[in-house]
């Protein structure tokens, strides 16, 4: 077991047994998505995990130079966590929690067209990387919104995977999703971004945001980005409703 995995393991193992030394592993600026959509971070009292001790699970995990993603999954619930490379060592910055064991959010009709996020933001880059990566996630959700699926590839890394209340999908699983979309004519502008933070690890670009549907509660979704040959490609996005927020209609 390498050192990555043995402080994921000893992490959760801390978690599962309420041990207070499980707060050495987490990064000042962690965030906690729980299954209802809370929100924590370090200085909370921080919830139980739904896998507990995850014995008998095998994680999925991909590498990258700043940052190492773990995901885990039991009936129908889901764990990801971004661990962020620190001086110090491996520290976690994100547990998000996504629950498909919830009754069905409810839903309208969706948009044709709409300019945030795929052509405006209400946030403000503060750097090259995050100006580059946030115009690649633009591409990608404009390709969405027109049904093009091969334009939505070029910004998707292979490893991709999107897990919803309603869905887990890979890369191609949901190329399918928006071909079928390009021949039902569905309506699919992705949902206004609300607001957003982003923090850049080399190669990585982790991003914590909220965005709110045409019609429902806001959600809480964390992104994962990775460069390759110069290029943003989305990795990993979770995404979780709040169970807290009111119903919206846009």
């Amino acid at each position: 077991m390498d050192d990555l995995l043995a402080v994921d393991r000893r992490l959760v193992t801390a978690l599962a047994a309420r041990n207070p030394d499980a707060m050495a592993l987490i990064d000042d600026d962690f965030t906690w998505i729980d299954a209802r959509g809370a929100r924590f971070d370090k200085s909370d009292a921080l919830p139980t995990s739904p896998l507990g001790r995850e014995d008998g699970l095998v994680p999925r995990i991909e590498r990258y130079a700043g940052t190492t993603t773990v995901m885990a999954d039991r009936e129908r619930m889901f764990v990801l966590r971004v661990w962020a490379k620190r001086a110090q060592g491996w520290r976690l910055i994100v547990w998000h929690e996504v629950s498909q064991q919830n009754p069905p959010a409810g839903h309208a009709s969706g948009r044709a067209d709409w300019d945030n996020p795929c052509r405006t933001l209400p946030y403000t880059p503060k750097s090259p990387d995050e100006s580059d990566c946030l115009a690649s996630w633009q591409e990608l959700e404009r390709a969405v919104m027109s049904h093009d699926p091969d334009e939505w590839a070029r910004h998707v890394a292979d490893e991709f995977i999107v897990v919803g209340a309603a869905r887990r999908h890979s890369k191609a699983e949901r190329y399918a999703v928006i071909a079928e979309q390009r021949r039902t004519n569905t309506l699919s502008a992705p949902a206004p971004l609300v607001g957003a933070r982003l923090d850049g690890f080399g190669d990585t670009m982790l991003m914590r945001c909220e965005h709110q549907p045409f019609h429902g509660k806001a959600a809480y979704v964390s992104r994962l980005f990775v460069k390759r040959d110069g290029v943003w490609l989305m990795a990993a996005s979770f995404q979780t409703t709040r169970q807290d927020a009111p119903v919206k209609t846009i």
